[in-house]
């Protein structure tokens, strides 16, 4: 009881919905947050690699050339130039389109994982909180 005898006031209906604006708003806001800093993260991660490949490419490409053309004319005898010339390319080819058919596999994970489960328990958390029910008690 108060000093006057009265009960204290329950907070009316116009408070409980400002709070829970006020608190949906700091929600998003700290999920916006945390997206930032996973995609930040990414984009550092994914620079990084880009260098490092920018790097070493070029050796690469220079090195598989010359082992190639070294293949090609070790070949030559039994298929002619331009027959082991074609058997490689083909080979090539069929490599290359095996190796971005499982990239493109790769590039389907899905993107700020984090952010999704906590936006997945938000939800969850959400929808507690409407129908009133606590889990684990009945």
């Amino acid at each position: 009881m108060s000093r006057h005898g009265k009960e204290p006031e329950r907070p009316g209906m116009r408070d409980l919905v400002s709070r829970l604006v006020d608190g949906l708003g700091q929600l998003l806001a700290q999920h916006v947050a945390l997206a930032r800093l996973e995609l930040g993260e990414e984009a550092r991660t994914v620079a990084r690699a880009m260098g490092t490949m920018a790097l070493f490419v070029p050796l690469l490409v220079v090195g598989y050339a010359m082992l190639c053309f070294g293949l090609a004319f070790a070949l030559s005898p039994q298929l002619g130039v331009p027959g082991a010339v074609l058997l490689l390319g083909a080979l090539n080819v069929a490599a290359g389109a095996a190796g971005l058919w499982r990239a493109r596999r790769l590039l389907r994970r899905p993107a700020l994982e984090q952010t999704a489960e906590s936006v997945r328990e938000s939800a969850r958390a959400l929808a507690v909180e409407a129908t009133g029910e606590v889990p684990g008690v009945h």
